[in-house]
């Protein structure tokens, strides 16, 4: 059985995964990026990339790598009758999974992290050095690191926390649509939702989480909402759809067995929200920036996982709070949904809304 030494092991190699290999990495550490599947692919995801981890993405990928995707300008809430719009200032990105886990893996690659794909994960024995397991279609291996991060994904090996009774799953597919808006269209009913923006000059991604009593297929989602279901009549199929299941949902949670928590690991937010993406490579930058210390000498790992959990408190956990607050709130009876509403649709209101369910950026970098 083959063994390795490392500064550093990242289990998953999605947007968190990355930013906290690519980061440590350019600070010198020897890391290790381990995959269970093969990447790119399309995962099930709004592909929304807010205005906040802009800035982030360009400093990891290159400012210039994705300047001609289609800038999100505004969100539109169709709920019923009902019609709210909402400016997006700065703008916002449509940038798709299947683009961004290859420019971040492939930028990994560029700054020195070594990675493993379709190596799955099986066991992780803390110790003086923490022993990571691993299993490919050909062979075991076993590594050795100072510290790991898991950024595995909400459910994984890895990754198994209580959960609720109340059961969510999640669907995705491209679609043909001519000149689709330059905006993220929410469309909201009883037992879920449904988000559609545009992913090029004649494509949308439409991605929704439903309770897996309510549909079982896209066809179903979009029957749910009379709007949606008259826009996607003319849609050509592009892929065919996707599904994850289960969504659950948590308090956030930084540290679970010794390893570094970041990513949907470390807390899963409503997608309606927009922050899935922004919340993965800020705290996967943020898990890097307190582990390199413990690597360089200056401080013990039991106070990098400190500070994580700390900046991870002060800068994301808001974000998920409020976030289930609104869940809660569209759970509501009727006429309370319908007063929220009408107020989202007043701009003091509205501002308050996104800027609530949106991380603090500041002194990140």
């Amino acid at each position: 059985m083959e063994k390795a030494e490392y500064d550093l092991i990242v289990v998953g190699a999605g947007p968190a995964g990355s930013a906290c290999a690519i980061t440590a990495s350019r600070s010198g550490a020897k890391v290790l990026l381990l995959e269970k599947d093969r990447l790119p692919r399309h995962k099930v995801c709004g592909e929304f990339v807010s205005p906040e981890s802009l800035s982030l993405l360009g400093s990891l990928v290159g400012e210039k790598r994705f300047a001609s995707n289609p800038k999100i300008n505004s969100a539109r809430i169709f709920y019923g009758a009902k019609v709210i719009s909402l400016a997006i200032a700065p703008a916002a990105q449509s940038i798709p999974r299947f683009d961004l886990d290859a420019a971040l893996l492939q930028t990994a690659r560029d700054n020195g992290v070594q990675t493993e794909e379709r190596a799955a994960v099986r066991e992780v024995v803390s110790g003086e050095l923490f022993q990571v397991r691993t299993s490919t279609p050909s062979s075991e291996k076993t590594y050795s690191a100072k510290a790991v991060v898991n950024a595995s994904g909400r459910w994984s090996q890895l990754t198994q926390f209580p959960h609720g009774n109340q059961k969510w799953i999640g669907l995705k597919a491209h679609f043909c649509e001519a000149a689709p808006p330059g905006s993220v269209d929410l469309y909201f009913f009883e037992g879920g939702y449904c988000g559609v923006q545009a992913v090029g000059p004649n494509a949308v991604n439409a991605s929704a989480m439903v309770r897996a009593d309510t549909a079982r297929s896209l066809d179903e989602v979009f029957s749910k909402n009379a709007e949606l279901w008259r826009r996607s009549r003319d849609w050509e199929q592009l892929f065919n759809p996707i599904t994850t299941s289960p969504l659950y949902f948590r308090r956030p949670e930084t540290k679970d067995k010794g390893m570094f928590l970041v990513g949907d690991a470390a807390g899963f937010i409503d997608p309606f929200a927009g922050d899935g993406i922004s919340l993965a490579l800020h705290s996967g930058q943020l898990a890097a920036h307190c582990i390199v210390p413990f690597l360089q000498g200056t401080c013990s790992l039991e106070r990098a996982h400190q500070q994580y959990q700390a900046s991870h408190s002060k800068r994301l956990a808001p974000a998920f709070r409020n976030a289930a607050r609104v869940r809660m709130l569209l759970s509501a009876p009727s006429f309370i949904r319908s007063m929220l509403l009408s107020l989202a649709g007043t701009k003091p209101f509205s501002r308050a809304l996104v800027r609530r369910t949106r991380i603090l950026t500041t002194d990140f970098h």
